[in-house]
């Protein structure tokens, strides 16, 4: 008797009594064992929770195996791959069965599939386990791709911006922040939205371009509404706040809002912008005649605005300080203080104000003499009246007063000397600072570097930033004084230029007292 054989061995002996000359003929009676490979007919046949095998791909590393499932929606074919792995069983889904179906695979697909499976599990690994490592670092990169997407919606051009516009603020530049955010507003975020919400690192040159050619291209030469200084400054606010973005990303200092924009290229800097400041930034060359400037000064005292009325003769008799300074001013910043003329000691007080200009992290402190007698003194009682301590000297109502109300009443001003033919030609805000100074110099022969103290421009030399940090309120003083003097005689009509009479200040008050 024969020693009991495998079940496998017997499989494959199956045909062993078979005669000799029919080898390959199964003897009449047995069960055929052998699984039969699928067909797109039986998988069609079956029934639901039938499950049939594939005679292709069998054993030992894994089988593929086909079944039909009952499911609320009705029946569906699916496809399962077994395998043993650490001496279990385990199953996987290949896919759905289905021809010309989507999201279906076919039989030769499944056989496809299960032939790569069988190589993972010939090489000892577990395809369940790999299929769930690839699917979470699908996750992974998902998760990432939705948090890049959604950083980039947060970190837009328009986000940039405001960060800009934060960052001014928080240096106490007021004015330009306010500046920046009105041009932002006006001519970005409201002709191009879709711009201000495309992602700050994804702006090119070409978008830059096609903003500003809103304000300077042939469509806007062809309406005549070009806007060639504005879009000048749109540009430099945009510069500025590319460049802010990139310094950023490297500033240990910077916020995580500041620095999170992925900045690598100012796309600004790649837009030339000599042509457009040849054409339209043009140095202003307009000063005022020593008889227009009286003239001015009669519109001023006429005023029916006291606040626009005082601010603008502040102006005047602080030697023509810039409006955007003056106007942040508050009372804490009027202080007592002494200086010299000559031998003789003053004890009044000092006007401080505060120039953001250029790249500084805190604006310089711009002292200014006001002396009991002079011009300002009585300029800054009746300012006072209006808006008395402590806060800003020029507030309006909730706010403060802006420097475009000034600017307006000044081009008003203009507009009625030019037509009643006491002005040669229009001028600018701007203009009366320039006539100050240049008044100054030709008319009072006050210096060079007396002017820039007293006006506070041209002191960014690394002498006067970093070794000469005096108040000067002693030349500043003298040039104050003599500046008045020169309106006291322009108010009362005496002679100007050479011989100069000092006159109390107050005259010119006299002269041109406020409106009624």
């Amino acid at each position: 008797m024969h020693p009991r054989q495998p079940k496998s061995f017997r499989y494959m002996n199956r045909y062993k009594n078979a005669p000799e000359s029919t080898p390959s003929a199964p003897l009449p009676g047995l069960r055929r064992t052998v699984t039969q490979p699928l067909t797109d007919a039986a998988i069609r046949g079956l029934k639901p929770g039938q499950k049939m095998a594939d005679g292709v791909i069998r054993p030992p590393h894994g089988s593929l195996k086909v079944r039909r499932r009952q499911t609320a929606a009705g029946s569906v074919v699916e496809f399962l791959f077994s395998f043993q792995h650490a001496g279990r069983t385990r199953v996987a889904t290949i896919g759905r069965y289905g021809k010309d179906t989507p999201n279906a695979i076919t039989l030769t697909q499944a056989r496809d599939e299960a032939r790569r499976l069988q190589g993972l599990v010939q090489a000892g690994e577990d395809p369940l386990a790999k299929r769930e490592i690839a699917r979470a670092t699908v996750r992974v990169e998902q998760a990432a791709t939705l948090a890049k997407v959604r950083e980039a919606g947060e970190n837009t051009l328009g986000a940039l911006c405001d960060e800009y516009v934060r960052k001014l603020r928080g240096e106490g530049k007021a004015m330009s922040a306010r500046d920046a955010e009105c041009l932002f507003r006006v001519h970005l975020r409201t002709p191009f939205p879709h711009l201000t919400a495309l992602p700050a690192a994804a702006i090119e040159p070409a978008h830059i371009t096609h903003i500003l050619a809103r304000m300077v291209g042939p469509a806007a030469q062809s309406k005549g509404k070009v806007k060639g200084r504005t879009a000048l400054k749109l540009r430099s606010y945009l510069h500025a706040a590319y460049r802010f973005g990139i310094g950023a990303a490297l500033d240990p200092m910077a916020g995580d809002a500041a620095a999170g924009f992925g900045l690598t290229m100012n796309p600004v800097g790649a837009v030339p912008a000599t042509k457009m400041a040849a054409k339209y930034k043009v140095a202003g060359k307009r000063a005022l005649s020593p008889d227009e400037l009286r003239v001015y000064l009669l519109h001023v005292a006429a005023l029916p605005s006291a606040m626009t009325r005082v601010a603008l003769m502040l102006q005047i008799a602080l030697g023509g300080q810039r409006f955007q300074q003056m106007l942040r001013a508050e009372w804490k910043d009027l202080r007592p203080a002494s200086w010299h003329e000559g031998n003789t000691e003053v004890d009044g007080r000092t006007l401080t104000l505060y120039d953001p200009k250029g790249r500084r992290a805190q604006p310089r402190p711009h002292a200014l003499p006001v002396a009991p007698d002079g011009l300002a003194q009585p300029v800054l009682a009746e300012l006072a009246t209006i808006t008395p301590a402590p806060g800003p000297i020029f507030a309006s109502g909730e706010a403060t007063m802006r420097h475009e109300t000034l600017s307006a009443a000044v081009a008003d001003i203009s507009a009625a000397m030019v037509a009643d033919g006491t002005a040669s030609e229009p001028f600018r805000a701007s203009d009366i600072r320039r006539t100050c100074e240049t008044l100054m110099a030709e008319r009072l022969r006050i210096s060079k570097d007396t002017r820039a103290q007293l006006l506070s421009h041209g002191l960014g030399g690394v002498q006067d930033v970093h070794y000469d940090v005096g108040t000067h309120l002693d030349t500043k003083g003298e040039a104050l004084k003599t500046w008045g003097n020169f309106l006291a005689d322009l108010a009362i009509g005496a002679p100007t230029p050479s011989n100069v009479v000092p006159l109390h200040a107050a005259a010119l008050l006299a002269a041109y007292g406020p409106a009624s």
